[in-house]
């Protein structure tokens, strides 16, 4: 036990040092400066009564979008939990940061510790959570989805070789679940880790000693993985459709053909703050850490010579394992150069990372595990003791330096940060990439798409009356519905100033009317008859939404019923 709390104890300090900078008031500037503004909007959903929350009402100019309906909510609904207990959205964002950092720390001993022992796992902890690419996603980035990847990709590693060890159900299911966790984290390296996924379970079914088993539990486990997330990715994939996704994130100045990074830059880069750009212009370091590398190919080297040597099975099939880790460590690195681009050409869903140098998040991971491995191949004690002493000192004390944001705006608040005219232009010009499909684009100064709309062409009331002429009062209004009484002396045509997008519904007197969105900012319209009338306006689920949300339901259920009924029996059995 006591050994135990000294290893939190261990990792919660060097989580600390990584997270100094959040400990501040206010917030740090970012690339990503959305994250209050969703956490806001995500907690206005929920009360609303949306389950899981779908449609945000103040992004897109204010005209709302279904930002959930495609942005993994995973962070948010840990962001809003924090937040329930009493803290401000900011400081719940930065709780929601530093918990990453941790539990990614915690995440990566498990897995190493399992096969590498105390002191290796702490070496490995350690390179995880000052890997350079972590301080780019927290500090500079602000990728707060991505930055949480980094807690669930050991855990899939190291459920995987359990399902591989023991073949059983319980570690397929569970394997299942940290994919599914990942999903509905971030969906895109969710994707982005199918390339590694492939290889992995081909090597695991090479090596494992009854293959029949684990193919079928490897297939269980996807299935438990998507099944469980199906009430996102689902409507997310099947929707897209419906928005203006694919005329901004995989063309221009977001495509990924600008954005690769060159081996100078993979090993070495100015540190900095700026963008990603075509060629070696970029204003951001895109570094694997020099430590990271040379402990790499050192344990490649080292254990490739062990290979050759008597040893036992067990130490060969481990032996074996560091050096698959070295080659998709390779892999990694390779993808997010431009010697991968006939990959990114064939695979062409790839196209939505943006960004081929996301796979830093691989290189981050598979480069961690190989630098506990460099002390597990030491068989002398003292020489362990010593080299983890030496690689910890080595990765933290010069990477801390990293973990720091540029500028730092001590007097943000949740109001500042969250006031509808922020929310409604700054946050929304950055991202509206899921306004709806038809609504007029035109290009910026950079060759962008944009919307074509001005900052006075923000929507200051619901109702518009284009003919007639009508009393309104207003009865209820939250981002999915909106009530309002009506009485009118003649026919009247209203545009409402909501983005329209299947499935808003309008009902007169609880009847469904038809509306309309021939306009050019895609709004809904519709007419309502001459007399007094109740109409509403809802946000409902599609009928593939409620599938969707049912599958992933079941599988809860289903899940937490099995694991009921296997705690239950071996009680019985105890």
């Amino acid at each position: 036990m006591r050994s135990k709390i000294a290893t939190l104890l261990f990792i919660l300090t060097i989580s600390v040092l990584a997270s100094i900078p959040l400990i501040k008031p206010g917030l740090y500037t970012m690339h990503d400066d959305q994250q209050v503004a969703r956490l806001f909007l995500f907690d206005k959903s929920i009360k609303s009564g949306q389950f899981p929350p779908r449609w945000v009402d103040d992004l897109g100019f204010g005209f709302g979008y279904p930002l959930f309906n495609f942005y993994p909510p995973a962070v948010y609904v840990l962001g809003d939990l924090f937040h329930l207990f009493g803290l401000s959205f900011i400081s719940s964002i930065k709780l929601v940061f530093f918990t990453s950092i941790f539990l990614s720390g915690v995440s990566m001993y498990i897995l190493t510790k399992e096969y590498l022992g105390k002191l290796s796992a702490l070496v490995s902890a350690s390179f995880y959570i000052f890997v350079p690419y972590r301080a780019l996603d927290v500090y500079v980035r602000g990728a707060l989805a991505e930055s949480f990847s980094f807690v669930w990709l050991p855990l899939i590693i190291w459920s995987l070789l359990k399902l591989k060890e023991t073949n059983s159900k319980n570690f397929a299911i569970t394997s299942g679940i940290f994919l599914a966790f990942l999903m509905v984290t971030h969906n895109l390296i969710f994707l982005a880790l199918l390339l590694i996924l492939a290889p992995t379970l081909a090597f695991l079914f090479i090596i494992s000693k009854s293959k029949k088993t684990f193919l079928y539990q490897s297939v269980l486990s996807i299935f438990v993985g998507f099944s469980l997330s199906a009430f996102f990715w689902v409507p997310a994939l099947f929707e897209k459709k419906f928005t203006i996704v694919d005329d901004l994130l995989i063309v221009n100045l977001a495509s990924y053909k600008i954005h690769f990074v060159y081996l100078q830059q993979l090993w070495n880069w100015t540190w900095g703050y700026g963008g990603s750009t075509e060629g070696l212009m970029d204003g951001l370091s895109f570094k694997i850490g020099k430590v990271h590398l040379v402990v790499s190919f050192l344990t490649f080297i080292f254990t490739t010579m062990l290979i050759y040597k008597k040893t036992t099975s067990i130490e060969l099939e481990k032996h074996k394992l560091f050096v698959f880790f070295f080659l998709m460590f390779l892999f990694s690195a390779f993808m997010t150069t431009q010697y991968s681009s006939e990959v990114w050409k064939i695979l062409t869903p790839l196209a939505y990372l943006q960004f081929p140098w996301r796979f830093l998040t691989f290189c981050a991971l598979f480069s961690s595990i190989l630098a506990g491995a460099l002390v597990y191949v030491l068989k002398v004690k003292v020489l362990k003791v010593v080299a983890t002493i030496v690689l910890i000192g080595l990765v933290v004390i010069p990477n801390i330096k990293l973990f720091r944001p540029q500028f730092y705006r001590l007097n943000l608040t949740d109001e500042s940060a969250t006031a509808k005219d922020v929310i409604n232009w700054d946050v929304s010009s950055s991202s509206f990439e899921y306004s709806p499909k038809g609504i007029v684009l035109k290009k910026n100064d950079k060759g962008a798409n944009i919307i074509d709309i001005q900052k006075e062409g923000i929507p200051t009331s619901l109702i518009a009356i284009n003919s007639g002429y009508a009393q309104l009062d207003i009865l209820k209004i939250n981002p999915s519905l909106k009530e309002f009484a009506l009485n009118s002396n003649s026919d009247t045509f209203i545009t409402t100033s909501i983005f329209d997008f299947p499935n808003w519904k309008v009902y007169v007197d609880n009847k469904e009317v038809t509306h309309s969105s021939q306009n050019n900012l895609k709004l809904i319209s519709f007419t309502v008859p001459q007399g007094a009338h109740q109409v509403k306006i809802r946000f409902e689920n599609t009928p593939l939404r409620i599938c969707m949300n049912l599958i992933s339901l079941v599988s809860i259920l289903s899940i937490g019923i099995f694991f009921l009924k296997k705690n239950g029996s071996l009680r019985i059995s105890a």
